[in-house]
This record gives C-alpha cells, structure tokens and sequence, in this order.
C-alpha cells in the first residue's frame, strides 16, 4: 500500500491498496479539447452543441453529475466551464472501499499499488500530448509540499492561454471522497486575456465541476 493513503482504524491494511485509474488525454481529444478553448465559454448553446458535435453522448455518464461522456470514456462536467478528469488516485479495500469503480468504466484500466509517481506521471503525459499542439505551457508551476489527508504531496498545473479562455491541466481534490482522493484533469473556461496566472496555490480553486 503507498504511503500516501493509510487505512482508517480497525481496517486490515493488507485489504486495501492504493490505486491509479487513467483514460488518457490522446492527440485526437487534445485537439478537440483546444478547439473548444477557443469558444465563448459564456455562451453554454454554442459549448454544448460543439460537444456534441464531436460525438460526445449524453448517454451513459459514469456519474449522475456529468453532463457528457466523450468517445474515450471521460466524464464531461460543464457547470463551470468544462471539467474533463483523466486520472483518478484512490484506495480500494475494505468495507468504505470495496469496488474498484474507475477500474471498471468503458475506456479507463487501472493499477492496483500505484501510487504519486504514477499518477504524477500521467500528467505529466497530457501535459506533453497538448505542448505538442500549442507549444510549451504559458505558465507552468508547482505547489509547495504539505499535507492533507492523503499525505504529503506538490501539484503540478500547466496552463495556455486562448483569447478569453483559459486551458489548464492539472490535480484536483475528488469532490465524492470527502478529500481522500484525487484526481488530474482538463480545465477550459473563462479568464480574462488581461487576468495575471494564479500562483500556484491557487490554481486548485480556479478548477471547478
């Protein structure tokens, strides 16, 4: 089990271990992604059509909350911009854990005892698949280490700027693990050309569902 996640009291910790999820950003979604950056992000008719326009359905969505589910099997949440996770870091095992539930969706395969490198390392990855079409991040940062729940960790974000939109890509806290888990996504939504980047701290509260 990594060290990032320790078994609540009473649980048998050779029961649970920690688990990386991934469907991965590729150059076809990168740039389906980027062309819907360069959309009015405040104008929800001409986002939702372009969506679906790129074969995303509105059928089948992992979580009741998600508004679409692309060809590769990401959940879409659009409440705030658009919210697209790849990665999700978890624990499986034991009684508040039993299922491994990103392992088994459409599209997504999981490691079991994975841990920070990995999933680290797979934004890593998506950050690459989308500096290979716009070039290198506009503003590419890291947190200082600290701690939460799930341990000691330092978030990286990337970010591109298109026109009054911002393209982001990086960590988030799992909104439905009551801030166990985590999870790296894509971010497209509006920021002002003239808006300075947030420092690094503050990226995790520029990214909303």
């Amino acid at each position: 089990m990594s060290e990032d996640h320790q078994p609540e009291p009473g649980e048998d910790e050779a029961d649970i271990e920690s688990c990386v999820a991934e469907c991965p950003i590729d150059a076809e979604l990168a740039a389906q992604l980027i062309g819907l950056a360069d959309l009015p992000w405040h104008d929800p008719a001409v986002t939702g059509r372009a969506m679906r326009g790129l074969g995303w359905s509105t059928d089948g969505v992992p979580t009741d909350e998600a508004r679409f589910v692309t060809a590769a099997g990401h959940a879409v949440y659009t409440d705030y911009g658009l919210y697209l996770p790849f990665v999700h870091y978890y624990v499986v095992g034991g009684e508040l854990w039993p299922d491994d539930f990103w392992g088994s969706q459409p599209g997504w395969t999981s490691q079991r005892g994975a841990g920070r490198e990995e999933f680290e390392a797979c934004l890593d990855v998506a950050i690459d698949r989308f500096a290979e079409q716009l070039g290198p991040p506009e503003c590419d940062v890291r947190t200082e280490g600290r701690y939460l729940a799930i341990g000691r960790y330092s978030w990286r974000y990337a970010a591109w700027r298109r026109g009054g939109t911002i393209l982001v890509v990086g960590p988030a806290l799992d909104g439905y693990s009551y801030g166990q888990d985590e999870e790296a996504v894509v971010y497209v939504g509006e920021f002002a050309q003239d808006r300075p980047f947030p420092a690094a701290a503050d990226f995790l509260s520029l990214l909303r569902k």
